[in-house]
C-alpha cells in the first residue's frame, strides 16, 4: 500500500478508529467521504484496487454494526469487492467470507450462507491453520440454522461439525454440535434423541459446576420436551 496517497491512508485510519470506538455512523460516513477532494491540490490521488475493495468491505462492516444487513449484503456482492478479492491476503479473505456469511445468515438466506461459510471454513482450516476460526465458523453456521428453524440443515451441520471436532481434537466444537443437535432433533420431532442429548448436557454442566443459569436453561429445555411427549401421547 506504499503507493497509496497519504491523505487516503490518513482518512482510512481515522474511519477505522471511529469504528473501533463504536461510532459506527461516523465511521460509515468517514469511509464514504474518503474519496472527497484533497485540501492539498498538488498531492496525487493514488489508490490501488485492493485499497478500494478494503474501503468497501469496511463500509459493509459498519453497516453490519448498524444492523443494516441488506445494504451490507449489497456491498459484499458488489463488482468492486469481487474484483478486489484476488488481491486480499488470506486473513482478510476469511474476515470477508465470515462477515458476508453472517450477513446472509441474519437475512435468512441459509443456502447462500452455507456456501460462503464453507469458503470461510476452507480458508481457516487449509490456509490459516486456525482451529479457533474453524470453531467460530461452524458455530455460526449452526446458529443461523437454528435461528431460522432449518432443522434438516441444522442436523446435517451438527453431524459434520461433530466429525470435524473429533478429527481435529476440538472438544469445544463437539460440545457445541451436541447442543445444537438437541434443537435440531426437537425441531424434527425426534424427541427421544433430544431428551438423551439434553440429559447428557445437563450432567456435563453440573459436573463442571457451570453457571446455574446455563443449567437452568437446559433443565427448562428438558421439561419442555417432557411436555411435548405428554401431548403426543394424548
Amino acid at each position: 500500500m506504499a503507493a497509496i496517497s497519504k491523505t487516503f491512508i490518513e482518512r482510512f485510519d481515522k474511519a477505522a478508529a471511529l469504528a473501533r470506538d463504536g461510532k459506527y455512523e461516523e465511521a460509515l460516513k468517514a469511509y464514504e467521504d474518503l474519496h472527497a477532494p484533497f485540501e492539498d491540490q498538488n498531492q496525487a490521488r493514488v489508490m490501488t484496487g485492493e485499497f478500494m475493495g478494503m474501503i468497501e468491505i469496511r463500509k459493509a462492516y459498519s453497516l453490519m454494526d448498524l444492523k443494516r444487513y441488506e445494504e451490507a449484503r449489497t456491498i459484499f456482492e458488489s463488482k468492486l469487492v469481487e474484483a478486489a478479492l484476488g488481491q486480499f491476503n488470506k486473513a482478510t479473505l476469511y474476515d470477508y467470507s465470515f462477515s458476508y456469511g453472517n450477513t446472509l445468515g441474519f437475512l435468512g438466506a441459509i443456502r447462500e450462507m452455507n456456501e460462503v461459510m464453507a469458503k470461510a471454513l476452507q480458508i481457516a482450516f487449509q490456509e490459516l491453520d486456525d482451529l479457533k476460526l474453524c470453531e467460530d465458523t461452524w458455530y455460526w453456521r449452526m446458529y443461523w440454522a437454528k435461528e431460522h428453524q432449518q432443522w434438516v440443515y441444522l442436523e446435517e451441520q451438527c453431524i459434520n461439525a461433530h466429525k470435524f471436532g473429533v478429527r481435529n481434537k476440538s472438544i469445544v466444537l463437539q460440545i457445541r454440535a451436541g447442543e445444537f443437535g438437541c434443537h435440531a432433533y426437537r425441531g424434527l420431532g425426534k424427541i427421544e434423541k433430544a431428551t438423551r442429548g439434553a440429559k447428557i448436557i445437563i450432567k456435563r454442566y453440573k459436573d463442571a459446576k457451570a453457571d446455574a443459569k446455563i443449567i437452568k436453561e437446559w433443565e427448562d429445555f428438558l421439561l419442555s420436551l417432557d411436555k411435548e411427549k405428554e401431548v403426543s401421547r394424548d
